[in-house]
């Protein structure tokens, strides 16, 4: 990286360089030109045969006393639950979507009479009337499958055959009070609660609702009666309780005082709020935390995990600022101690993860107005489902949404160095996905890498941690996010000390301590030191400079195909924080950046400079790469977890067109898709050129939204464009300045960085 005196203030794209088109393409009907007599037959037999099952269990259902019919609607191959032209089709045919299973496979609601209404109409359509043709759209109806509605690892107990040990399980029901009223939900529930109970199962806690108003029942019940609760159809998803822990953690005693930077401002700096087990720093470190905050009703924890992590956040180096006695914080804490026992779980070190969504909500609505990073080093110790968000990622991706936060998670820690014998066969084991929350898809989910080589671990410098969780995540996407530097350990789990080991403790003691915990913290503080250097601190925008000056130690490899990719996606994510290039342009990397808006049906072309002095002192007739250009575009889209895997309901994708050797724009992007995946919040690539011409290149971006988006509704992204110098003799920054003509204002005045000791 360069010196600081190289270090300069992004650029700016404004407004002006922003090109809008309209999109007014629609869809068309898919019309499969099916015989109506033969698929007519076909949709009317799967109509009878959910019938045929509502009659048989029409004495035990829990929504037999309501005008409620539930069923499942199939579509062909090919066909997505996700146009508006299939939702209105639906709609006038009386069927209301409550849930999307998969991009084929949604359950919908009807009356009782609108139900024998459809059937009619279905033996129209059969008919050969032309004007039911819509009907081709489906493939089929049937009743729900209980195993459908089971999350894999259940299904797994189930064909075990321990039949009465019973499980902690979540159950969430269909939000059903716009058709059934709250009344008849509520009855529903005391039904299902009464059935669960005269199975041998037990209620754990009151039940709750998510941020959407989806109701959860926490029951223990036996494995052999899963299936039979399964069958009830107000039941949406059972799957099973998630709890999250922290890493046990202990103390030495230092060796020498430790004392704050006096040149460092602590008004200055940016605050991260820690969610843990309590910051409890030394004295002569306490003016760091500027608050320490107890949920409603909860215990403080002593534990001094939460004091780890926190010192990681404030100091990053920890080891080697310990060692020169003066620590240079580069971030406040506000300390909330959410980790007392929950009166919820049988653990004292477990939180469920009702009490874990209540207590984060209550510390979200209290701070957001001073601090837009969350640290949360908490996860689950099992992998996640992976076909369903996770309860509590969906909740901090509602809270992201709801008031501009963002958390950072860790991915979690898992055990199997201690049977494995290699880094390479513990890579390919199941087990090793990452943990609930890091599924979430609007906070930034942190893995760790090892820091320095030690003969005692199998993980060498730049390797995954033995402890840490991979990708992919939910429904496949690209996590972690981002990897970091960490303390490695040994076979029996020990953390071997080098400077990435190092942590503060409290009452004047240190620790040596490894994992995902305090991976997600380093990236907490790299996050708030970038804030520092975006327009109004916005967040979004952080977020798209951390993942745009991430490294991927792939880079030095000519060519990978794309598994090799895929497979490097699910270890590093974007690659390693490095917040520096963040942060900072420099004379031979400029960074140019647009926040904005897109509506439903609109289109935006990004244009940005590259200079004329590239043309005139690079020689194009070689092939040695002589530039290289970094896109990265990160959208805040609306989220549904009803959906199934259409949780995200837009995107924002982004392509290159730079300039040919004829003076026109084409489109030119990387063959390996990874960094380009429909429906993520992140579209991140970079490439490299040997020959290309100079003036104004642009950015495309096309705004992609599920049927339910408004046309009128705006969807954030941030978008940020590197040009890199790979030849190091274009003087880039300057040349760009002088032509642009105050064209791209600087994004910042230029802050002075706290000094490193």
């Amino acid at each position: 990286m360069a010196n600081e005196s190289d270090f300069r203030a992004h650029l700016l794209i404004t407004e002006s360089d922003v090109i809008r088109i309209d999109d007014t393409s629609k869809p068309p009907f898919n019309n499969r030109g099916l015989d109506p007599f033969e698929h007519g037959s076909t949709l009317s037999s799967g109509l009878e045969s959910v019938l045929e099952a509502y009659t048989r269990i029409q004495s035990s259902d829990s929504l037999s006393d309501e005008d409620i019919r539930l069923f499942e609607v199939v579509l062909p191959e090919g066909e997505k639950f996700s146009t508006k032209t299939m939702y209105d089709f639906l709609a006038a045919e009386g069927m209301t979507v409550n849930s999307v299973r998969d991009q084929r496979h949604a359950i919908v609601s009807t009356t009782q009479s609108q139900f024998e209404t459809l059937r009619k109409r279905i033996g129209m359509y059969t008919s050969q009337e032309r004007k039911f043709a819509k009907f081709q759209g489906i493939e089929g109806f049937r009743f729900p499958d209980p195993m459908d509605k089971q999350a894999p690892s259940l299904q797994e107990l189930i064909r075990s055959k321990m039949a009465e040990i019973p499980v902690d399980v979540e159950i969430q029901e269909h939000q059903l009070t716009g058709q059934i009223g709250a009344k008849g939900q509520a009855n529903a529930e005391k039904r299902l609660i009464a059935d669960i109970q005269a199975k041998g199962g037990s209620i754990v806690s009151n039940p709750f609702q998510l941020s959407d108003g989806t109701p959860v029942i926490r029951a223990k019940i036996p494995v052999g009666q899963l299936r039979a609760i399964s069958e009830h159809t107000v039941i949406c998803r059972v799957a099973p309780t998630g709890f999250y822990g922290t890493a046990p953690a202990a103390c030495i005693p230092a060796q020498n005082p430790v004392y704050l930077n006096p040149q460092v401002s602590l008004d200055d700096l940016p605050i991260v709020v820690v969610l843990d087990t309590g910051v409890r720093f030394p004295p002569e470190l306490a003016d760091v935390v500027i608050e320490h905050w107890t949920p409603t009703d909860a215990e403080p924890s002593n534990d001094p995990h939460g004091t780890f992590v926190a010192s990681k956040v404030a100091f990053a180096d920890v080891g080697n600022q310990m060692f020169n006695g003066i620590m240079t914080p580069r971030a406040r804490i506000i300390d909330c101690n959410i980790r007392g026992r929950d009166p919820h779980s049988d653990s004292d070190r477990l939180i469920s993860d009702q009490t874990m969504i209540l207590r984060i909500k209550e510390a979200v609505l209290r701070y957001k107005d001073i601090s837009k990073i969350f640290n949360l080093s908490s996860a689950a110790e099992v992998p996640i489902q992976g076909d369903e968000i996770s309860l509590l990622a969906y909740e901090l991706d509602d809270l992201s949404r709801e008031y501009g936060v963002k958390f950072v998670l860790a991915t979690g820690n898992h055990r199997l160095y201690e049977t494995q014998d290699s880094l390479e066969e513990i890579l390919q084991d199941d087990d090793i996905q990452i943990a609930a929350p890091a599924d979430a898809m609007l906070n930034i989910s942190v893995g760790a890498i090892v820091g320095m080589d030690n003969d005692k671990s199998i993980s060498k410098r730049m390797d995954v941690a033995p402890y840490s969780r991979i990708g992919p995540g939910f429904r496949g996407f690209r996590k972690p996010d981002l990897v970091t530097f960490c303390a490695t350990v040994n076979k029996k789990g020990n953390t071997l000390a080098d400077p990435y080991a190092f942590v503060i403790g409290e009452n004047g003691t240190w620790g040596l301590q490894s994992g995902t915990s305090l991976a997600a913290p380093v990236v907490a503080g790299d996050l708030a030191e970038i804030t520092r250097f975006v327009p109004e601190h916005d967040i979004l925008l952080a977020e798209t400079l951390l993942y745009h000056g991430a490294e991927l130690p792939i880079l030095s490899k000519k060519k990978i195909s794309r598994d090799e990719n895929a497979f490097y996606g699910n270890l590093y994510g974007r690659g390693i924080s490095m917040p520096m290039s963040s942060m900072f342009s420099t004379p031979d990397r400029v960074t140019f950046l647009h926040r904005g808006t897109m509506s439903k049906r609109q289109k935006q072309h990004v244009k940005f400079l590259m200079p004329g002095i590239c043309s005139e002192k690079l020689d194009m007739k070689k092939r040695n790469k002589k530039i290289n250009v970094i896109v990265t575009c990160v959208t805040q889209p609306p989220i549904n977890p009803k959906k199934g895997e259409e949780y995200l309901s837009a995107y924002v994708e982004a392509s290159l067109h730079s300039i040919n050797g004829n003076g026109k724009l084409v489109p030119h992007n990387p063959p390996e898709s990874d960094g380009r995946k429909e429906w993520d919040t992140c579209y991140h690539f970079y490439l490299p050129y040997s020959s290309f011409s100079n003036g104004d290149w642009e950015v495309w971006l096309e705004l992609h939204t599920r049927y339910d988006i408004d046309e009128a509704q705006e969807i954030d992204y941030a978008l940020a464009i590197t040009i890199e110098d790979l030849t190091h003799t274009l003087h880039l920054y300057d040349s760009i300045v002088e032509e642009a003509k105050g064209r791209f204002p600087a994004a910042v005045q230029m802050v002075r960085l706290p000094v490193r000791m």
